[in-house]
């Protein structure tokens, strides 16, 4: 993209939360640290009566603080946003946005819609975007639409979803946003895999021992409770982040960087993850659990069996990981907030040190801590200075913003500029949804068999959840 070339982002549904606190933040970060190339134009679209001039007075009351540039460049920034009013099911409306996003450019301008809209509103925008011409890419003039999760509520319904936009718009202009992607140890996860010549010949069966990953919340619902009331931690959470980690810690080198070849990379390890209903006893894998008092929270049912709690134990049925359980853990109101990845590798076969138990040693990990304090730790044993041999444990930790003394970029500011820029690798392509939501369905029909037990608030879910270990040695990670 040439560097007059003008970008408008187009934001549909633009009044909601997720525009001010998340998408406008990351674009004017972007933009202060000049990482778009060309111009950009922010064009907010919703029913709400509002002007320029009011749309950017709510940005500036509801958008976080700003600490990346002074307050004369809020102002230039806001300079750039314009707003338009439309109701996104009324095709009518689509013609007119159009015509105003034409005024608003004064010249050609490459696209980006998105869709920060409900779920049942995605089909019938893209069609009427379609239907007006703004979807259509020509003279080097790209348009491309961003869609939120969830993406689809089961298989066939995803399958459906998938469908109805790929008749539209084809797989090179949908992108399909996953904000976990956007953070900086998921996207390192490639760099310390594939260009750490001691870190890949021990990712295998071979040397670990099982693979846990927790993506864990101290909050409830939080008002949510009829939206959750339909989602549950595993289609809020499971189908799509945890499942995301698992496809990047386990796939296989892709021959090249292309968005085509991880994806097709993470694509396999979804095909290969075990069902969970070919387990026999499925409570033997899969604990759910519901935080005490979530059936008072408003919008929830009475005798709601909705989970805010899954921990299960899967395996990816292949040559490099056979054999190696995968314990993935979301919750609820427990005691701390934050997602890892712990690898835990196999005790040596024999030690030299006396019994395992009478030294007290537990197994060499490696932790890749995603949120919130971005980084990487190795746990191994050392001997205690002084007569005799006492072991200790010890960490290596290593800390992005300790390193590199600056915070690191907030996921949607990099998976916007991805978007921008055309870059998809950091989105999931719809045979990737498809097959996620394969293994889910499956996890869900096999729940359905296990007892749905209640947890105490701050607590770490069901006592239950740490059988899921088994004869591997170790313990749910309680904080990074």
């Amino acid at each position: 993209m040439a560097d007059h070339e003008l970008t408008q982002v187009v934001i549909l549904g633009a009044s909601g939360d997720l525009t001010s606190r998340k998408l406008v933040p990351a674009l004017y970060s972007a933009h202060c640290e000049k990482l778009f190339p060309g111009r950009l134009q922010l064009v907010g679209v919703a029913r709400r009566p509002w002007n320029d001039q009011s749309f950017r007075q709510m940005l500036t009351d509801n958008a976080p603080t700003m600490k990346s540039c002074s307050y004369d460049s809020w102002e230039a920034f806001l300079g750039l946003t314009s707003y338009v009013q439309a109701h996104l099911e009324t095709a009518a409306d689509y013609a007119a946005l159009g015509k105003r996003l034409d005024e608003i450019a004064g010249g050609p301008a490459n696209r980006v819609f998105y869709l920060a809209v409900k779920p049942e509103l995605f089909l019938t925008s893209v069609q009427n975007l379609k239907a007006v011409g703004l979807l259509t890419q020509e003279h080097g003039r790209t348009a491309r639409v961003v869609v939120e999760k969830p993406f689809g509520s089961d298989l066939d319904s995803a399958r459906a979803l998938n469908h109805g936009l790929l008749e539209i718009i084809g797989e090179d202009q949908l992108y399909r946003i996953d904000h976990y992607l956007g953070k900086e140890t998921v996207q390192n996860l490639l760099v310390f895999r594939f260009r750490n010549a001691f870190i890949e010949p021990l990712w295998n069966q071979k040397y670990v021992e099982l693979v846990q990953i927790t993506v864990s919340e101290n909050i409830g619902v939080e008002g949510r409770g009829g939206y959750y009331e339909t989602s549950g931690a595993i289609r809020d959470i499971l189908q799509n982040h945890l499942l995301q980690l698992v496809a990047l810690v386990a796939m296989e080198p892709p021959s090249n960087l292309s968005p085509k070849a991880i994806r097709d990379e993470k694509v396999k390890i979804l095909q290969c993850l075990r069902p969970p209903t070919e387990e026999p006893d499925p409570s033997k894998i899969i604990i759910r659990g519901q935080y005490d008092g979530y059936r008072q929270e408003p919008g929830v049912a009475p005798d709601s069996q909705t989970e805010t709690f899954i921990a299960a134990r899967t395996y990816i049925d292949n040559w490099r990981w056979g054999g190696v359980p995968f314990l993935l853990r979301t919750g609820k109101y427990l005691p701390s907030r934050f997602t890892s990845i712990t690898v835990q590798f196999r005790m040596p076969p024999h030690t030299l040190f006396g019994s395992y138990q009478e030294c007290h040693l537990r197994p060499n990990k490696i932790t890749l801590r995603i949120q919130p304090n971005d980084g990487i730790d190795l746990d191994f044993d050392v001997k205690e200075p002084g007569h005799g041999i006492t072991i200790r444990p010890a960490k290596l930790n290593f800390d992005y913003q300790d390193y590199f003394h600056k915070p690191s970029p907030e996921a949607y500011q990099r998976l916007l500029q991805d978007v921008v820029t055309g870059d998809q690798s950091l989105f999931i392509r719809s045979d990737e949804v498809e097959e996620s939501w394969r293994w889910t369905d499956s996890l869900r029909a096999a729940m359905a068999a296990t007892p749905l037990q209640t947890y105490a608030k701050n607590s770490w879910g069901p006592a239950p959840a740490n059988a899921l270990f088994g004869e591997c040695e170790g313990r749910w990670v309680s904080a990074p």
